[in-house]
């Protein structure tokens, strides 16, 4: 065979392999979360690499209000998008029945960052680490991002 042919034959058993599947999001969900938890049909996941590792993240909104108290109750941590360092929850705090949003680093259940706030919707901002524009209710335009040990975030726009 040729060299041109065994460069087209290696390169046809190499496209499955470099061929990205899509992830099955609602199992992921219900691994991450539990029974019962299943991703907000109204936004649609995002799969990007977000801690700049080279490997896909997923983020999925998914609506967990009825579990919100009891989770805060165990200690379950769910950082809150409503505050600017994204402070940790605790059961008193106010829940105004609004979203959760999941991150799962390397699409990895085991490996889950969970926030909650009031957003409307986000936009993907792609980058060597990419981010998340979320659209709050008040009408300002949080920027998610993780700086390489933690999540954090900063206005974009005002209201």
């Amino acid at each position: 065979m040729c060299p041109r042919r065994w460069l087209v034959f290696l390169f046809a058993l190499a496209l499955p392999v470099c061929a990205q599947t899509k992830p099955d999001v609602a199992a992921l969900v219900k691994a991450a979360l539990g029974e019962g938890m299943v991703p907000y049909a109204g936004i649609k996941p995002v799969v990007a690499d977000f801690t700049g590792d080279g490997q896909p993240d997923l983020a999925v909104v998914v609506d967990f209000n009825k579990k919100l108290a009891q989770w805060l109750r165990r200690g379950t941590a769910i950082l809150n998008l409503d505050d600017p360092s994204l402070a940790r929850m605790r059961p008193d705090n106010d829940q105004h029945f609004c979203f959760g949003l999941l991150v799962l680093d390397q699409m990895q259940p085991a490996r889950k960052t969970i926030f909650y706030g009031c957003f409307q919707g986000w936009k993907l901002m792609p980058g060597a680490k990419a981010a998340l524009d979320l659209g709050m209710e008040n009408g300002t335009t949080l920027r998610l991002y993780y700086d390489g040990a933690r999540y954090r975030t900063r206005v974009v726009r005002s209201n």
